[in-house]
C-alpha cells in the first residue's frame, strides 16, 4: 500500500529556527523539501566533514586483526586520517622515485650534479636512447658511451665540448642519483606497509567509525534542512511531506510549540515520494526493492504481493535445486543468528526463496545436478526422486512426471506469462475504472494476450490453434483501437501491429524460465559425468571434489545472476509496463536521527 501523503508548511520564529528544526528531527516524519536552494558555508563543512568520514570508514579493512595495545577513541578519525594521509603521501612519493628509477637505472650509478657542474665547464653530457637500427648510424664530433641494450633499445650518453642535440629520445637527468632514488622508493614502501598495519589495527574501531559517518550524515542534513529553510520578517518556513495519517501528532507539536501549520494536497506534478506499508506477508519485498533501488511512484500502483509470489516461482525456476536452495537456507539461518538487532524482513525473504528453491527442486529430483535416469552414473538415491521413492502416492507421481516433461515446462511458463499478464491487464483496468477509454483498451490488451498465449503454443510447442483465438485477438484489436480513439491518441493506432508482436514477445519470454533453469541443471550433470570416473582412487576422489566444489560456486553465482537478469525483468518490465508501474518513485526519506 503506498501511504497517501500531505505537502505541509510549518511557520514558527527566527529565534526557534533551530529548536524547531530539532523537534521536527525528534519527529521524524518530514521529507523536507526545500524551499530555497540548501547551500551555505555550514553546508558546505558539514559535507566535507561528511565526506572525510566516509573515506576514513572505506579505507579501513573489513576484518579486525586482534591488537595489543589500546587505541584512544578520541578524535579517531583525526588519527585514521593522518595515516590514511602518510600513506597517500608515501604512495606518491613510491610512484614518482619508481619512474624515475625506470627512465634512468639503465645508465647505472652517476650523479646529476656532476654532469651540471660539468655542463657549467663547457661539456656538454645528455642521454639518450634509441631503437639499434638507429643507434647504428650514430656519430659526429662528440663521443659515445653505451650503458645497456634491452629489447631492441640502446641506451647511451653523449659528450661533447660544444651544444649536442641529436635526432633520438632524450632522456633528462633525474632529480636524484640512482642510489638516494632507491632509497627513496624503499622508504617509501616501507611507510605504506607501517600504515597499513596501523589501519589494520584501527579495523577493531570500524564500527565505531560507522557511527561517526552517521553521526556526520545526520549533522549534514540538519545544516541542509536549515539552509533550505526561508525566512520572512522574523518568521521561517519549512516545507515537506508527512504522511495524512501522522498530521494529527503534527498539529499537537505546532499547539505545544507555538507553531503555524499548512496542509496543502500535492497536485499532479508534484514527486510527492513514496512511503510503502506493507503487512506482514509482503513486508520481505522491501528487501528485494532496497537491493535493486527501485521505488513505485507515488500515484502508481503497488505491486509488491503479486511481485513477490511471481518472483517466489521465478526464483525456484530458474535456481532449480533443491540442494542450493538448502545451501541458502542453512545460510540465512546461520546470519539470521548471527546479526540479531538486524531486520527480519530480509531474512524472511531469503527464506521464502530458499522454500521455493526446495520445493521445485524436489519435484524436479534435481541436488547438485544429478542424473535421474535409472542405468546412469552419480544417479539420485531413490529415496529422494518423488518418481522412483516407494513413500510416494500416485497422485503426486504423476504430478512429478508431468512436471518433468521439457514440453509440458515450457507449457507451465506460458500459463505463467498469461496469468501474470491477465493480472497487469485486469488491475490496471480496474485502477482506471473511472476512465472509459482505458478500461476498453485494457479489455482488449487482455483478449490479444490470450490470442498469443495460444499462438505461442502453436509455434513453441505444435499445439494446434483454436479457431476461437482469431475472432477474441481480432475482436480485442477493434476494442484496442477504440479506445486510442477515445483518447486521441492517433499514432498508437499506426503502432498496433508492432504493440501486437510486442504483446507476442512478452509471451513467449517467460520460457527464460525453463531456458535458464535447464541450463543451470546441463551445467553440474556434465561435469558430474566427467569427473565420475575419477572416484576410483584417493587422489582422484579428492580431484573430483575439488572441480564440483568449483563448478557448483559458478553454477550458483550464474543462477543468482540469472535471477538478477530474467525473474526481475518478467516483474519491472513484462509485468509492469502491461499493469502501468514506470518505478519512477523516490522513496520517503524523513528528516530525523539516524544513530
Amino acid at each position: 500500500m503506498i501511504t497517501p501523503m500531505s505537502r505541509v508548511v510549518v511557520a514558527a520564529t527566527d529565534a526557534s529556527k533551530e529548536e524547531t528544526l530539532n523537534i521536527l528531527r525528534e519527529w521524524g516524519l518530514l521529507h523536507i523539501l526545500p524551499l530555497q536552494t540548501p547551500e551555505n558555508e555550514q553546508v558546505s563543512v558539514a559535507k566535507a566533514a561528511l565526506s572525510n568520514a566516509q573515506r576514513i570508514f572505506e579505507a579501513l579493512p573489513p576484518k579486525p586483526e586482534p591488537v595489543a595495545v589500546a587505541l584512544e577513541e578520541n578524535n579517531l578519525l583525526s588519527q585514521i586520517g593522518n595515516i590514511i594521509q602518510s600513506k597517500k603521501d608515501a604512495e606518491e612519493a613510491l610512484a614518482l622515485s619508481s619512474a624515475e628509477l625506470k627512465r634512468v637505472e639503465a645508465f647505472g650509478e652517476f650523479e646529476p650534479d656532476a654532469v651540471k657542474e660539468l655542463r657549467k665547464h663547457g661539456i656538454d653530457i645528455k642521454l639518450y636512447s634509441s631503437n639499434e637500427k638507429a643507434y647504428k648510424s650514430v656519430g659526429g664530433d662528440f663521443a659515445i658511451k653505451e650503458f645497456k641494450r634491452a629489447k631492441g633499445e640502446v641506451f647511451f650518453a653523449v659528450f661533447s665540448e660544444s651544444p649536442v642535440n641529436l635526432p633520438y629520445t632524450e632522456i633528462a637527468l633525474p632529480s636524484k642519483s640512482v642510489s638516494e632514488l632507491k632509497k627513496d622508493r624503499d622508504s617509501a614502501a616501507k611507510t605504506i606497509e607501517e600504515c597499513e598495519k596501523k589501519l589494520a589495527n584501527y579495523a577493531n574501531k570500524r564500527d565505531k567509525v560507522g557511527e561517526l559517518v552517521v553521526e556526520a550524515s545526520d549533522e549534514f542534513a540538519f545544516k541542509a534542512a536549515g539552509a533550505g529553510m526561508r525566512s520572512e520578517v522574523g518568521v521561517c518556513f519549512i516545507q515537506g511531506y508527512s504522511p495524512k495519517e501522522k498530521l494529527a501528532s503534527l498539529n499537537e507539536l505546532a499547539v505545544k510549540n507555538g507553531w503555524g501549520i499548512s496542509v496543502h494536497e500535492p497536485t499532479e506534478n508534484e514527486a510527492v515520494p513514496t512511503l510503502l506499508k506493507h503487512k506482514k506477508a509482503v513486508k520481505p519485498m522491501d528487501a528485494l526493492y532496497s537491493v535493486l533501488g527501485i521505488t513505485p511512484g507515488y500515484r502508481e500502483i503497488d505491486v509488491s504481493s503479486v511481485f513477490l509470489c511471481f518472483f517466489s516461482i521465478f526464483f525456484a525456476m530458474i535456481v532449480g535445486d533443491a540442494a542450493y536452495g538448502l545451501l541458502f537456507l542453512a545460510i540465512t539461518f546461520f546470519a539470521s543468528k548471527k546479526f540479531k538487532n538486524a531486520p527480519r524482513y530480509p531474512f524472511h525473504f531469503l527464506y521464502l526463496m530458499s522454500g521455493c528453491t526446495i520445493v521445485w527442486g524436489i519435484l524436479n529430483a534435481s541436488y547438485f545436478g544429478l542424473n535421474r535416469e535409472e542405468g546412469q552414473v552419480m544417479l539420485v538415491p531413490a529415496i529422494l526422486d518423488i518418481a522412483r521413492a516407494g513413500w510416494a502416492p500416485g497422485g503426486l507421481k504423476t504430478l512429478v512426471s508431468w512436471i518433468r516433461n521439457d514440453d509440458n515446462t515450457k507449457l507451465l511458463c506460458f500459463v505463467l506469462a498469461v496469468i501474470h499478464l491477465t493480472i497487469a491487464h485486469v488491475w490496471n483496468a480496474w485502477a482506471h475504472r473511472g476512465e472509459k477509454a482505458t478500461v476498453i483498451s485494457q479489455i482488449g490488451w487482455l483478449c490479444t494476450t490470450w490470442m498469443m498465449f495460444f499462438l505461442a503454443n502453436t509455434m513453441v510447442l505444435g499445439h494446434p490453434f483454436p479457431e476461437n483465438m482469431y475472432y477474441l485477438g481480432a475482436g480485442g484489436a477493434v476494442l484496442i483501437i477504440v479506445g486510442a480513439v477515445l483518447k486521441a491518441e492517433w499514432f498508437s493506432i499506426g503502432m498496433l501491429p508492432l504493440n501486437l508482436v510486442s504483446n507476442l514477445v512478452d509471451v513467449i519470454s517467460y520460457i527464460r524460465l525453463f531456458a535458464v533453469g535447464m541450463a543451470g541443471y546441463s551445467v553440474a550433470n556434465a561435469f558430474n559425468s566427467m569427473v565420475a570416473p575419477m572416484f576410483g582412487s584417493i587422489t582422484g576422489t579428492i580431484g573430483a571434489a575439488l572441480i564440483l566444489l568449483l563448478v557448483h560456486v559458478l553454477n550458483i553465482a550464474l543462477a543468482a545472476m540469472g535471477v538478477a537478469v530474467h525473474a526481475v525483468r518478467l516483474n519491472t518490465l513484462e509485468f509492469s509496463n502491461n499493469v502501468g508501474v514506470e518505478w519512477s518513485g523516490n522513496a520517503f526519506t524523513p528528516f530525523k536521527k539516524n544513530i
